[in-house]
């Protein structure tokens, strides 16, 4: 079993980070669209939409009343 785990993580060394990067960022419920287009988690769309609004609120109210 030691053996087997060992392999196991020598073979995730080799993984390259793009690889990983695009498997973290995927949808876990529906990876991949039937043409094999990549699907982005819509969490990870939610965290961008919502840190935009308050980019957008922070710079509106450090800029336009100052």
């Amino acid at each position: 079993m030691l053996g087997r785990l060992l392999e196991f993580h020598a073979q995730d060394a080799e993984e390259r980070l793009g690889g990983a990067l695009l498997r973290w960022m995927e949808d876990p419920l529906r990876p991949r669209s039937p043409e094999g287009r990549f699907r982005i988690n819509p969490i990870l769309v939610l965290f961008a939409a919502i840190g935009v609004l308050a980019a957008g609120t922070f710079l509106y109210f450090s800029v336009a009343h100052s």
